[in-house]
């Protein structure tokens, strides 16, 4: 077993302990929200759990192990993408309504999480089952990250800060075009 299959197997394993103790964060609090009144604290906590809860989504289908005979149903997908919109600097519209490979989906979700990298001051992004556009005003591109990715290059020495370019870089090339104001990866 490579190192590669290594690391998303934990990265499945991390994904999966997390779920059980942030949906019972979750349920608690829906139990304090019955019993008391409104209150600022409890939506922030409540914000922080669903966010939380999303990026788990999205981690586990970016950095979880990606079987070629697994499929992902679209609404998997969607969830997974509601980590990137959560915090309401990016309008996400997710176009994806049939099953993807495992490793399809992987692709895609890896792709986006390039995109929201490049869109650090928020923008738009439209993503489909053949890869994904995004609309901003101006977007923060670093061009050793995106030639890897057009290239299929690795990444010399990823940080954590970068990691998923790394890995959808290592899954094979993308196609890449972008202007001022827009930027487009087909997968």
């Amino acid at each position: 077993m490579s190192d590669s299959d290594l690391s998303a197997l934990i990265g499945s394993r991390l994904c999966h302990d997390l779920v059980s103790p942030l949906g019972a964060i979750g349920n608690g609090l829906e139990l304090l929200q019955m019993m008391q009144p409104p209150s600022p604290e409890l939506d922030l906590v409540n914000d922080a759990v669903k966010m939380a809860q999303a990026r788990v989504r999205l981690f586990r289908l970016a950095f979880g192990a990606a079987s070629p005979e697994q499929t992902v149903h679209p609404t998997e997908i969607t969830q997974g993408f509601d980590a990137l919109a959560a915090n309401g600097r990016i309008a996400l519209t997710c176009d994806v309504d049939e099953p993807m490979t495992r490793p399809s989906a992987r692709r895609l979700i890896l792709a986006a999480m390039c995109a929201e990298t490049a869109l650090a001051w928020g923008g738009a992004l439209w993503v489909t089952a053949a890869g994904l556009r995004a609309q901003a005003a101006q977007f923060r591109l670093d061009p050793a990250l995106w030639r890897a990715l057009t290239n299929g290059d690795t990444l010399a020495e990823p940080s954590s800060a970068s990691v998923h370019f790394a890995l959808l870089a290592a899954s094979g090339p993308v196609l890449i075009d972008h202007s001022e104001d827009r930027l487009q990866i087909t997968i």
